[in-house]
């Protein structure tokens, strides 16, 4: 870096939630208000987040204010900010993580500066003690000034695999545009579930958005094991998914992610 005035980084994570008690999902109806390994996916994703030893602000868009009523003892345990989405939002054309995420963006970046913006899905849970931290140091070691950034400077998790849907050109990540069945240790295969931007990108708008859909540019990718990615959609998924959990994380510890705060 150029200078160092003793500023610390300041990261916006803004995260979509669903009320199951009005609108239940189009594909697993319950997945919002059900248990996942003793707590529901909002709330672990709340608690990873704030186990983070990184300056994050905690943002959940809820859908309208009885969810986020509903949400408020929760979010006040895990220092999370909700917002409401405005009421034009919850048209049946509107069921989408990305509007409420670039709405909410939008309104936040309006008010402060934030240096990078996260959108961690609660659909996507199997993320261990320090996965946050992990990937903005991943982020900082990569991208140490936006001036010198050639692309659009996002980092996005990937692993290895034989369906893959990213090519490393250069050490960066190539869209491929369908999956490619032979395997190749240069490819990289990914849902788009964890992916960290620039919040000096005003079309982080366009970054959020890709929190759900394709990358149209060339992220840097980073490393991660595939039972990381899961993204819930089924009822196999869902068991996949706590599987994976109890396997690769709370074997560690019920407490692993307020020992990792703890700097245990």
């Amino acid at each position: 870096m150029g200078h160092d005035y003793g500023v610390s980084l300041r990261v916006l994570s803004i995260t979509p939630t669903r009320d199951n008690d009005v609108a239940p999902g189009n594909r697993l109806a319950d997945k919002h208000s059900r248990l996942f390994c003793g707590k529901t996916l909002d709330e672990w994703t709340m608690l990873q987040l704030w186990s983070s030893k990184s300056n994050i602000k905690k943002v959940f868009v809820c859908e309208t204010i009885e969810h986020a009523g509903k949400m408020e003892l929760m979010a006040h345990k895990y220092e999370v900010e909700l917002m409401v989405r405005p009421r034009d939002m919850l048209h049946p054309m509107n069921d989408t993580g990305c509007l409420p995420i670039v709405w909410a963006g939008t309104k936040q970046l309006q008010e402060e500066y934030y240096t990078l913006v996260t959108t961690p899905l609660v659909v996507s849970p199997c993320r261990p003690p320090g996965f946050f931290d992990y990937m903005i140091d991943e982020y900082c070691s990569r991208v140490r000034s936006p001036d010198y950034e050639r692309n659009y400077p996002v980092l996005t998790a990937a692993w290895g695999g034989d369906a893959d849907v990213y090519n490393m050109v250069g050490g960066r990540g190539k869209p491929l545009g369908e999956p490619y069945l032979n395997k190749n240790e240069n490819w990289r295969f990914t849902n788009h579930s964890h992916w960290i931007g620039a919040g000096w990108w005003y079309a982080a708008n366009y970054a959020m958005i890709f929190s759900r859909q394709p990358m149209v540019d060339n992220p840097m990718l980073y490393d991660i094991e595939p039972w990381m990615d899961i993204h819930i959609d089924t009822e196999d998924h869902w068991k996949e998914a706590e599987f994976w959990f109890r396997e690769k994380i709370l074997s560690k510890g019920e407490d692993c992610y307020e020992s990792y705060r703890r700097g245990e």
